[in-house]
């Protein structure tokens, strides 16, 4: 009888702790604690960033482009870039976009290039962009600090497909303005933008006028795209510049998945002040930029510039620049970049430029 009762307890306790182990098993998981990433999503933030390393090597020429000799033979810290936005459809908006290194050391973003003694040898945090927006309907309204509507090159290395930037991104475009901006989309194929800002790449007014910008995006099929852009107003008038105009047009044609053709043209028109004329010059670029695999691809970019008046340096010169660019990403993050860039005027007494560079391109 002891036995059995013995028995029957062990019994009743694996019972017990089965049942036990039965209702642990039912219970539901505690709930996973959100990620920043989960957060941000959930309340309609964006937040991106990368950071951009280069090597070059190369000859300059002061005669043939301004100079810059601390962005040449050397490792370089280009830039770090990070951008918070939240930019709804409807409503009221914001974005900011931070950037250091040494393209963003004298608001230069060119690496090799510089002008009026400044060199971006130096790092320095810039605000590219700031703006708040606004959006109802089919207009969207921004006000602050932003990004040019000129041209098929951007600041930022990650829009790009060159390490180096183009002649036209250099002497022909600005980079970003200061004022408000007002976007009108047409349809899903059309939009229309206007607006007044402080001039070309400063954040206070250097002149008793304001610049007037007129921009248009067109994109009549899924295979061709064409943008336009127009700025007319007020520049240094303290060096003693008067009013400057820029016309430019950019066109891309997407022949297949893997080959993309862009053509980009611009004219450039510069006042002196107090009876002292103007200079006018002009530009174009032509890219081809070919998919080779998944995780290979390559970008060839053709320039010519005419400056006739010489605006450049003082000297009419006529500019041609080549570029040939390889580009690897091991995986969606990571971009590592080969390129060999040539230079070369017609200006009697300058040396070609030949460069190489190295880049590795990090996107989070």
């Amino acid at each position: 009888m002891l036995t059995s009762g013995k028995t029957a307890v062990t019994m009743s306790l694996i019972l017990a702790a089965a049942g036990a182990g039965a209702a642990y098993a039912d219970d539901p998981p505690k709930p996973a604690s959100p990620t920043l990433s989960d957060v941000l999503d959930a309340s309609g933030i964006t937040a991106t960033g990368y950071v951009d390393t280069t090597y070059s090597y190369g000859n300059h020429s002061v005669a043939l482009l301004p100079d810059d000799t601390s962005a040449v033979n050397t490792f370089a810290l280009n830039q770090v870039g990070f951008t918070i936005s939240k930019l709804p459809s409807s409503g009221f908006g914001a974005l900011v976009n931070l950037v250091d290194g040494t393209e963003a050391g004298m608001g230069l973003y060119a690496p090799s290039y510089s002008y009026a003694g400044n060199v971006n040898g130096g790092s320095h945090l810039d605000v590219l962009q700031a703006y708040v927006q606004y959006a109802t309907g089919k207009w969207t309204v921004l006000a602050g600090k932003f990004g040019t509507l000129a041209g098929s090159e951007v600041a930022a290395p990650t829009g790009d497909v060159n390490v180096t930037r183009s002649l036209l991104f250099w002497y022909n475009e600005p980079i970003n303005h200061t004022g408000v901006r007002a976007i009108y989309a047409a349809s899903a194929t059309a939009s229309f933008t206007i607006g007044v800002n402080n001039g070309w790449n400063t954040e206070t007014s250097t002149g008793s006028g304001k610049t007037l910008e007129l921009g248009f995006s067109l994109t009549p099929s899924k295979a061709f795209a064409m943008t336009g852009a127009a700025y007319y107003g007020d520049t240094d008038t303290a060096a003693g510049l008067g009013k400057k105009t820029l016309v430019d047009l950019t066109g891309t044609w997407t022949v297949s998945p893997s080959l993309t053709v862009v053509g980009n043209v611009d004219w450039d028109k510069q006042e002196i002040t107090n009876g002292g004329g103007s200079f006018t010059w002009w530009a174009a670029a032509g890219y081809l930029n070919y998919a080779i695999n998944d995780s290979w691809r390559t970008s060839l970019r053709l320039e010519y510039l005419d400056d006739q008046d010489g605006a450049i340096d003082g000297a009419k010169q006529k500019l041609k620049e080549g570029t040939l660019t390889f580009g690897y990403m091991p995986a969606k993050n990571y971009e590592f970049r080969v390129e060999g860039r040539y230079d070369k005027s017609d200006q009697t007494g300058t040396t070609d430029i030949t460069q190489a560079w190295l880049q590795a391109l990090y996107k989070f």
